[in-house]
């Protein structure tokens, strides 16, 4: 029977609401209104369903439920729901609560071992409303001979079945918050990522787990304090941190700054931190933003570049050796010709009387073999290997990209804007692509490096090709500081430098190539700040470089 004292009902329902709205999942919701509606009803059996695809509520609502919310719980545990089809359109429709009593019906509870069929029982087929949507169904079974189901008990399991649906979108909304920190938290420790939110008045910051990791501060410690924070930054890194706060809160503009972070053990790391400032919720200047662990990334940066400083000493010191090699090979008999022949010359003016004539003679073959030695010196090839060159048909275009595909991380390191401008129309030409690259990668770093000097204004890397009077005519402009124009005349002899650890073999190397393919390499007059070198190169030429060098 139902419950008869006011009191005691009033407290029934108050104690299933509150079941209800303290489930925190779908299940858990579902059983809480289940063993309510049972309780208050006095019903013998029931369920709760609130999907069973497309035969039941999967056209209804599809927006409401995740697919993770597929819900059936009955008393006492059954198999399967059926909606008898001559009222699934008044339930789940028409959203009407429908009560059959027939005493030859089925129950829509399928049960192998249940009630027999023909029992007499009366059904009540309620709908779970939200929102004008159907999204689920209370069905329940009474003998008949209780009285169930009457109007009074039909407006409780109401107001149930209206907490249960509020209840399942708080469900499905902490479900969905729970994904979407779930997400975060390992988006954010995956991406050594951090974010947060720092009050300037009180100087408290609130921030995610990940940036407790990388500044190693206790996670109980919440808000953090300015101070905290500050002991956290490299001493060296604050004065500059300090600067580019206080910049961007009185301009509110963005802030973007890479600084160091000192754990309690040593540990260094070096973080990215992107922010932007604005009024919180009371009103307080705030900076919200994250922070980024990019000390791995750091790492190999510089390992690279250690790389590439190793490879190019290496390479400098076998060129050196080789070359080394060279002027000793070739130097060494003529000038083992001048000591012979230096020697003689004094034997023969030591004798009594002296002979002058093979004196002569012998100072004759010293001025020879001097000759030959200087000129060895001279003719010396300033490349590493000698030899033919590699004639092919190359794209002027196709030479010049591949070297900036290599130089690129260089480019953006020294924060180089690169421009270029190619003339489409320029034929194939016949050349050494690696030789030709060699002038082009020589000529690019030659800028960089000016370009890296400059402290003021915009750094820009210009490359242009045209092609004029059957040459291919390349130009590379840049930005740096210029070159002095006493040292103009001298830029391409070589052993002749501007730079501090130069060899001054670069710039004659690269002449020397462009000369060995029928053109030439020379530096044009300019007007305003900056280096523009020029090559041009014809169409079609097979020279051997020996023959140049």
């Amino acid at each position: 029977m139902l419950i008869e004292n006011p009191t005691l009902e009033l407290e029934t329902i108050a104690q299933a609401f509150l079941a209800i709205s303290q489930a925190a999942c779908y299940r858990g919701v579902a059983e809480a209104f289940l063993k309510a509606a049972l309780e208050y009803s006095r019903a013998v059996r029931g369920a709760v369903i609130l999907s069973a695809g497309s035969e039941l509520l999967g056209n209804i609502d599809t927006s409401f439920l995740r697919e993770t919310a597929k819900i059936f719980v009955s008393y006492p545990q059954q198999i399967e729901f059926r909606l008898p089809e001559a009222i699934e359109e008044r339930v789940l429709i028409c959203q009407e609560v429908v009560i059959t009593h027939n005493g030859r019906i089925n129950s829509a509870l399928a049960d192998p071992g249940g009630c027999p069929c023909g029992q007499d029982r009366i059904q009540l087929y309620l709908p779970v409303v939200h929102r004008e949507q159907t999204i689920g169904v209370l069905y329940l079974e009474s003998e008949s001979r209780q009285k169930a189901f009457t109007s009074k008990c039909i407006s409780a399991l109401s107001m149930l079945a209206l907490q249960a649906a509020l209840s399942f979108k708080s469900a499905q909304l902490l479900d969905a918050l729970r994904e979407t920190s779930m997400w975060m938290i390992r988006g954010q420790t995956i991406g050594r990522i951090g974010s947060y939110r720092w009050n300037t008045r009180t100087q408290l910051t609130r921030a995610s787990r990940q940036c407790y990791r990388i500044f190693n501060i206790d996670p109980d410690l919440n808000p953090v304090p300015f101070e905290v924070f500050k002991s956290r930054v490299h001493p060296d890194d604050f004065p500059g941190l300090e600067r580019v706060l206080v910049q961007a809160a009185s301009a509110k503009a963005p802030l973007n700054h890479e600084y160091r972070v000192v754990h309690e053990d040593g540990t260094i790391l070096t973080v990215v931190a992107v922010g932007q400032f604005d009024l919180g919720p009371s009103g307080d200047l705030e900076l919200e933003g994250i922070i980024t662990d990019v000390t791995e990334r750091k790492t190999a940066e510089q390992a690279l570049v250690d790389a590439r400083a190793d490879l190019a000493r290496a390479a400098r010191l076998a060129s050196l050796g080789e070359l080394a090699g060279a002027i000793v090979h070739e130097v060494k008999q003529p000038m083992t010709g001048i000591i012979a022949s230096a020697s003689a010359c004094l034997r023969w003016l030591a004798r009594e009387p002296a002979d002058v004539d093979e004196a002569r003679k012998s100072v004759a073959r010293i001025i020879q073999s001097a000759c030959r030695a200087n000129k060895v010196v001279s003719g010396l090839r300033s490349l590493v290997r000698d030899g033919q060159l590699q004639f092919a048909r190359l794209g002027v275009e196709e030479v010049i990209e591949g070297v900036l595909l290599l130089l690129k991380r260089e480019l953006e390191r020294a924060s180089i804007k690169l421009k270029t401008n190619f003339d489409k129309s320029i034929p194939y030409i016949e050349g050494d692509q690696l030789q030709l690259q060699q002038v082009v990668l020589n000529l690019v770093r030659n800028a960089i490096d000016a370009m890296c000097i400059v402290t003021e204004g915009d750094r820009a890397l210009t490359i242009s090709s045209k092609f004029v009077g059957g040459q291919a005519i390349v130009t590379i402009a840049d930005t740096g500081a210029g070159i002095d124009p006493a040292s103009k005349k001298h830029l391409f002899e070589a052993l002749y430098t501007t730079k501090p650890e130069g060899l001054g073999l670069g710039l004659s190397i690269c002449r020397k190539i462009i000369a060995a393919h029928g053109g030439r390499l020379w530096l044009e007059s300019t007007t305003t700040f900056g280096t523009v070198f020029a090559f041009a190169l014809p169409l079609h030429q097979s020279t051997n470089i020996s023959e140049i060098i």
